[in-house]
């Protein structure tokens, strides 16, 4: 009976233990969230091979920086090409302008000799005839000039995505790509993430999600003990997974909204994927 005694006290005792390392302190709970982002994807917008790949992982970039060049070959070309077709379209022009100003200067000089009959209407109808003509002509160069300019701008557009910049200040994550690789269009080339650009993500029970508003500061806390302050700008309006079921079918099953939270990070102690601990006051909603 003596032994039987001291055998429930230590399983109190343990229970008592569990119950309050477990129970809320103080009137707060402390929730499980990560740090997260969006990464920036940087792709190849044209088709050709990666010559040279000018960061690593890890490195600070600028927007504007100069990430990597594709080979220009055919791109060069290309403009080479409609440049030389804009410019023999522009001595085209030159030369029928001369020649439209001659027709008109004639058929402006048969017209009062015609009404004069001083020319035959076969004379004034060929010098009208060949006035129209050297006007449509010319029209017709211009516009195919035109079409050729609008070429050779293409050309230039896609000169210019032969340079990878980043469009973003920001880190280097990943290198998806590597020098001497062929790419297509929209092929990862290096990911960037933005570390004044990141945010800690916690599944709050919809037992608390009342307790929380947009605007509320909460107590953060990194696993090296650290604490900061986030600010809560986003509280989704839609339940998501259930985190308890109720596998009896005699309760509710608990379920779950995403919280999101900005920190300060302009000590760069934050990191993607790093454990942050936030603390949720239990006073009244």
């Amino acid at each position: 009976m003596r032994r039987f005694l001291i055998i429930l006290l230590v399983v109190a005792g343990v229970a008592v233990g569990v119950y309050f390392a477990t129970a809320p302190i103080s009137g707060q709970i402390v929730l499980t969230g990560i740090v997260t982002t969006d990464e920036v994807i940087v792709s190849s917008q044209v088709q050709g091979r990666l010559q040279q790949l000018l960061v690593q992982q890890g490195d600070n970039v600028k927007s504007g920086r100069l990430l990597g060049v594709i080979d220009a070959q055919s791109e060069n070309a290309d403009v080479a090409y409609y440049g030389t077709i804009v410019q023999q379209y522009a001595a085209l022009i030159t030369q029928a302008s001369a020649q439209l100003e001659n027709a008109q200067l004639t058929f402006q000089r048969d017209q009062p000799l015609y009404k004069q009959s001083a020319i035959s209407e076969q004379d004034y109808t060929q010098a009208r005839t060949s006035y129209d003509a050297a006007l449509a002509y010319v029209e017709s160069l211009k516009n195919q000039k035109a079409g050729a300019e609008a070429q050779l701008e293409k050309a230039k557009v896609q000169l210019g995505y032969t340079q990878i910049v980043a469009p973003l200040d920001g880190i280097v994550d990943t290198r998806a790509a590597l020098e001497g690789e062929v790419l297509n269009p929209a092929q990862p080339i290096v990911t960037l993430i933005n570390q004044d650009d990141l945010w800690i993500r916690v599944d709050v029970e919809e037992t608390y999600i009342d307790r929380i508003r947009i605007g509320d500061n909460l107590k953060i806390t990194l696993p090296s003990g650290d604490v900061h302050t986030g600010t809560v700008y986003y509280r989704a309006v839609d339940a998501d997974y259930a985190t308890q079921r109720d596998v009896s079918r005699t309760k509710r099953d608990i379920r779950t909204f995403e919280i999101r939270l900005r920190c300060d990070n302009s000590d760069r102690r934050l990191a993607v994927g790093m454990t942050a601990y936030v603390t949720l006051p239990l006073g009244k909603p």
